[in-house]
């Protein structure tokens, strides 16, 4: 038995050392040196078999003080490798590149997302629950392009417009999100699970035992009220001290506002009810349904209703006045899905829906009571699908182009390089950016992830193109200027065999420097 294991550790080791040459023998480095055909620019090289396949990006956008500079020009090794991290076969390999000049990107647009103004704004692919703090701001809980939740807030009336809140990292967005105001903390309800963030230290707090969880949220000044299985509870802030709690409502509940003094409720068979010691339901029009509430100036308060014929409204009602204004969308505007509204004026914040589109926007009453002022107005389409109608930009079901033809500057030192250049778009881990056809990459265009489509466009003046980017939450638009200040170079070939280079040629023995 033992001579038998002998023998089989004898085959294994003659197994396991009877490695091809090509995989045993590491390489020496093969160095390769070239004359840049411009003092300016980048520089982009890659090493080529002789099918003229690109096997390895030897340089990316390097700038020449990368490369070691000696009297005739500028060199690098290449430890014949190939893109796999394998040795490439014995033959024939060829290194070029481009040296990339000064292409000027510059911002020109941003489409299909009303939110992002600028390039602090967040991107906010969905704006999920929005209240109106004191003052004229609106809190925000968004979804952020990168699978990102966050409470964000905007102000409108100024121009540093945005502050974030808190932000975290949510690959699935809730179904259900809920949120309030009190006149120091907000109150987010994600699938039934409160959190609480100070308004002033935009920190997240601790939430109390037995406040966790709730079907629906409200708050105004010091007080908050959180639906628990059909009993509204109330308390005091920012302690959560107890302040009572209702009797089971006759209805199913589904969303809260606290008014002056009391709370009003909407139930799912579209009831409104108030308590105050008691349960008393609030007549409304009968052909119509109450789907949210919200909290108004004292004793008003705001609902969206949903009329027999399918169309909505956003009403503000007194419990013992009645209806004291409305707001009908247009037949453009999409449904109506959710309204807040401030407690220190007769402003709300509505958001509506319609085929691919979401739109937010904030309205005032006149301080003659006749008739509605748009703060703000902001829409957001769906725009993953991007592309190009009849030469316009539209955010789906066009076409996408991602090639496009330059023409490249003459190199003085080899003319004859190529003078044409297919540029190609692309997106990866690291961002945006052109690359050749075949994946040598020339210029980057945006350090940003995310980007799941892009798109370029030649303009008719040959020198310059468009770039497009989206992300989910936008398109981005930019302009590529003064493309053909890409050359072309040849820094010569280099024959391998198992061990290394076997007669080193470099491109100017190939063919000698033209004079410009």
């Amino acid at each position: 038995m033992a001579l038998l294991h002998l023998v089989l550790f004898l085959l294994t080791a003659l197994t396991v050392t009877a490695q091809p040459a090509t995989e045993a023998a590491a390489r020496q480095p093969v160095e390769i040196r070239f004359v840049p055909p411009d003092s300016n620019g980048t520089v982009s090289l890659g090493i080529y078999d002789s099918s003229g396949k690109l096997v390895r990006i030897l340089c990316e956008e390097w700038t020449f003080n990368r490369f070691r500079i000696g009297l005739d020009g500028l060199s690098t090794t290449w430890d014949g490798m190939g893109a796999d991290g394998h040795p490439v076969p014995p033959g024939v390999y060829r290194a070029k590149g481009f040296v990339v000049g000064d292409i000027a990107v510059s911002g020109e647009a941003v489409h299909f997302n009303d939110w992002i103004e600028s390039g602090d704004s967040p991107r906010i692919v969905s704006a999920s629950a929005c209240q109106p703090l004191p003052g004229g701001d609106v809190l925000i809980a968004a979804r952020l392009s990168g699978a990102l939740g966050a409470l964000v807030r905007y102000s409108p009336a100024i121009q540093a417009r945005w502050s974030r809140m808190v932000a975290e990292p949510r690959p699935v967005a809730a179904a259900q999100v809920g949120l309030a105001v009190s006149s120091s903390m907000a109150f987010l309800l994600l699938d039934g699970k409160l959190r609480v963030a100070d308004l002033q230290s935009r920190m997240e707090t601790p939430v109390p035992t037995g406040w966790q969880d709730g079907q629906a949220v409200a708050a105004r000044d010091d007080r908050l009220a959180l639906l628990q299985n059909g009993i509204v509870r109330f308390a005091g802030l920012p302690d959560f001290s107890p302040r009572g709690e209702t009797t089971v409502c006759p209805s199913d509940l589904v969303s809260l506002a606290l008014l002056g003094a009391g709370v009003v409720v909407a139930a799912r068979d579209g009831t409104v009810w108030r308590w105050d010691t008691a349960w008393m339901q609030i007549d409304m029009p009968y052909d119509a349904r109450v789907r949210v509430v919200s909290s108004g100036v004292g004793d008003t308060f705001w609902a969206l209703e949903e009329r027999g014929n399918g169309s909505t409204g956003v009403v503000l009602c007194s419990p013992t006045a009645g209806r004291l204004a409305e707001w009908i969308p247009g037949p453009n505007d999409g449904k109506a899905v959710s309204v807040a509204g401030s407690t220190d004026a007769d402003f709300c914040v509505v958001s509506l829906t319609g085929p691919d589109v979401q739109r937010t926007v904030g309205i005032r009453r006149n301080a003659d009571a006749q008739g509605w002022q748009f703060v703000f107005d902001k829409k957001i389409t769906t725009s993953s699908g991007f592309g190009l109608r009849d030469g316009s930009l539209v955010s789906s079901s066009g076409e996408v182009p991602v090639e496009a033809k330059v023409d490249l500057k003459v190199n003085p030192l080899d003319p004859a390089t190529p003078r044409e250049l297919v540029v190609r778009a692309v997106t990866d881990r690291s961002g945006t950016g052109l690359t050749t056809a075949d994946g040598l990459p020339l210029l980057r265009v945006a350090d940003q992830s995310g980007f799941g489509r892009v798109m370029i466009v030649a303009e008719s003046h040959a020198d310059s193109a468009r770039f497009y980017q989206g992300d989910g939450a936008c398109v981005e638009e930019y302009k590529l200027g003064n493309l053909g200040a890409i050359m072309s170079f040849d820094a010569g070939s280099i024959e391998l065999d198992t061990s290394g280079e076997v007669a080193p040629t470099s491109a100017a023995e190939e063919s000698p420097p033209v004079a410009p």
